[in-house]
C-alpha cells in the first residue's frame, strides 16, 4: 500500500471514535470506498478515517491529488469539508478553532499560510469568541486528557476551562466520571425535579442533594448543569417570549434568549419595574433559604471557583447593605 503522511491541516479536527471507526470500516468493507481521500504536495488533506480503515482493510485507498493554486488555503478547505461532514458540538467546533488561530505563520512550508485571528477563526467555525477563548485555556492549561475529552464531546468547554485552572493530578480525578455517567446524573436530576412539581430554589435543592448523593466534585456538577442544558427545550425569542406572555395570566413573565424576563406589551416603565422585581425576589429567595450556615458554605467552594466568589461578594454586599438601609427607612 502507498503511505502517505498528514497535512496539519487535517489534524486540527478531532478523530473519529473506535465504534465510529469500526462502523465506518465495516461500511467501506461491504461498500466499497465511496468518497476519495484527497492529496496536497504528498500528504492527507482530507479523509484520515478513510485512509486508516482502508490500512486496516489491507486495501489501496481511493485518492484524489490536489493542485496548490486550486486549493488556496488548505486549512480553510478543510474546515469547510470538515464543517458540512461532521456533526460537531459547539465545543469541539471551539477547540478546532482555537488550533487554527494559534497556528505558527509559514506552518505550511508551500503556502506559507498566516494563522486567522480568534475573530475570524470563531467565524470560520461558528462559535462565540468566548469559547474559543475557553479552548485556549484547555489547550494551554489542560492535562492531555482533559483536551482528548473536549476535542470528544465528552466535556463542554466552559467546564473544562473552569477545570484546567486544577492542579493536573485532580483534573484526571474529576475525569474518571464517563459521559454516560454524566447523563445518567442528569436525567435522574430532571427526573427527581418533574416528580416533585418544583422549580426555582426547590430544584437547586434537589439537584445539590443529587450531587451529594453522587459525591459530584465542583467541575462533574458543571458537566451535569451542562447535560440537562443540552437536553433542555430552547428559550424563545424575545418576541415570542412577549407573545406567551401576553397568553397567559396578567403579569406573567417569560424568561427568553436575551436572558430577560419579558411581558405582554404594556407600559414599558412597568415592565422594566416587573422585571427589576423578577430578578431581585429571585436572588434574595435564593439567599434566604440556603440551607446552611456560612461557615459550611465557605467549606464547599470549589478552588477554581474562589476568584468568581470574590468577586460576586465585593458586588453584592453593597447592593444588599444599601438595599437593607432603604428598606429599614421606608418600613421602619
Amino acid at each position: 500500500m502507498t503511505r502517505y503522511s498528514l497535512h496539519p491541516a487535517a489534524e486540527i479536527f478531532p478523530e473519529m471514535d473506535a465504534p465510529a471507526l469500526a462502523r465506518l470500516t465495516a461500511d467501506i468493507a461491504a461498500n466499497g470506498q465511496r468518497e476519495p481521500i484527497l492529496i496536497l504536495d504528498g500528504q492527507v488533506l482530507d479523509g484520515r478515517c478513510r485512509l486508516r480503515a482502508c490500512e486496516q482493510l489491507g486495501i489501496e485507498p481511493l485518492v484524489r491529488h490536489l493542485g496548490g493554486t486550486v486549493v488556496g488555503d488548505p486549512y480553510v478547505l478543510a474546515v469547510s469539508l470538515n464543517l458540512h461532514r461532521r456533526h460537531l458540538t459547539e465545543s469541539q467546533r471551539a477547540m478546532v478553532a482555537t488550533k487554527l488561530a494559534t497556528l505558527a505563520n509559514g506552518s505550511n512550508q508551500h503556502a506559507q499560510i498566516c494563522a486567522p485571528s480568534q475573530e475570524h477563526a470563531a467565524e470560520l467555525l461558528k462559535v462565540s469568541r468566548r469559547s474559543v477563548q475557553h479552548a485556549r485555556s484547555v489547550i494551554n492549561h489542560g492535562t492531555p486528557e482533559l483536551v482528548a475529552a473536549v476535542d470528544q464531546g465528552e466535556v463542554a468547554v466552559s467546564a473544562a476551562a473552569d477545570l484546567a485552572r486544577l492542579p493536573a493530578d485532580t483534573q484526571r480525578e474529576v475525569l474518571t466520571r464517563t459521559p454516560d455517567e454524566i447523563r445518567a446524573i442528569a436525567r435522574e436530576v430532571k427526573e427527581r425535579i418533574t416528580a416533585a412539581g418544583v422549580c426555582g430554589p426547590s430544584a437547586v435543592r434537589i439537584f445539590d442533594r443529587v450531587a451529594q448523593e453522587q459525591d459530584l466534585s465542583g467541575s462533574e456538577q458543571c458537566s451535569v448543569v451542562e447535560a440537562i442544558k443540552a437536553d433542555a427545550p430552547a428559550l424563545p425569542t424575545p418576541a415570542e417570549a412577549r407573545r406567551i406572555a401576553s397568553q397567559g395570566k396578567p403579569g406573567l413573565a417569560v424568561l427568553a434568549t436575551d436572558g430577560r424576563y419579558h411581558t405582554a406589551p404594556v407600559d414599558p416603565q412597568e415592565a422594566a419595574r416587573l422585571e427589576r422585581w423578577m430578578r431581585l425576589r429571585e436572588g434574595l429567595e435564593s439567599l434566604a433559604t440556603v440551607p446552611f450556615p456560612p461557615t459550611e458554605a465557605l467549606t464547599s467552594i470549589p478552588a477554581y471557583q474562589q476568584r468568581n466568589v470574590t468577586e460576586w461578594l465585593s458586588r453584592a454586599l453593597p447592593f444588599l447593605n444599601e438595599l437593607h438601609q432603604l428598606w429599614s427607612q421606608h418600613h421602619a
